[in-house]
């Protein structure tokens, strides 16, 4: 078994208490619900949720590029001369 290791961290004491409530109603502890999310971040290589929405014109561009919209260059010289028109 792996050894824990303790820290000591700083928080919003509203935020705690109200996680606290949730957590119990999962009967999940504080160290526990913080090791779930630890391993999420782990083993999506990055944190487990947007941290904001993106904006409607992000969301469209977003769209485009899922759908294959996107122009393409063979140089910087090309793409200036495109931007420039």
């Amino acid at each position: 078994m792996l050894v824990r290791r303790q820290t000591s961290i700083k928080v919003d004491p509203i935020a705690w208490d109200k996680a606290k409530e949730i957590f119990k109603e999962y009967n999940l502890t504080v160290t526990d619900a913080i090791n779930i999310f630890l391993n999420k971040v782990r083993l999506e290589g990055g944190l487990p949720f947007d941290m904001k929405v993106p904006s409607q014109r992000l969301q469209s561009a977003i769209e485009e590029v899922k759908k294959g919209n996107t122009v393409h260059y063979d140089s910087v010289e090309d793409m200036m001369k495109d931007l420039k028109a």
